[in-house]
């Protein structure tokens, strides 16, 4: 992964796991619940893929969470200098 893609993927894995664990649900039940593969989510969680738009979306939804809401929080825990346009 590039720089910029892994330290999304590591943003987003962080975010995602602590409204998981903040919401008290452990991987393999919230995985069952909501017919997500368990290795897709840890996957996930772990920064060691890319999440895809469509399972972000079901994720969020799953957690009840608006997806501004998700945004919102992404943009306050990247970089801020992140994907600043190069001079």
């Amino acid at each position: 992964m590039q720089d910029e893609e892994k330290i999304l993927a590591d943003t987003v894995a962080k975010i995602l796991k602590e409204i998981r664990l903040d919401k008290g649900q452990s991987l393999n039940l919230f995985c069952n619940e909501y017919s997500i593969p368990t290795t897709t989510l840890n996957d996930i969680e772990n920064g060691k893929v890319n999440v895809k738009l469509f399972s972000l979306l079901k994720i969020l939804g799953a957690y009840k969470i608006d997806f501004v809401e998700f945004f919102e929080k992404l943009k306050t825990n990247l970089p801020a200098d992140f994907l600043e346009p190069e001079e």
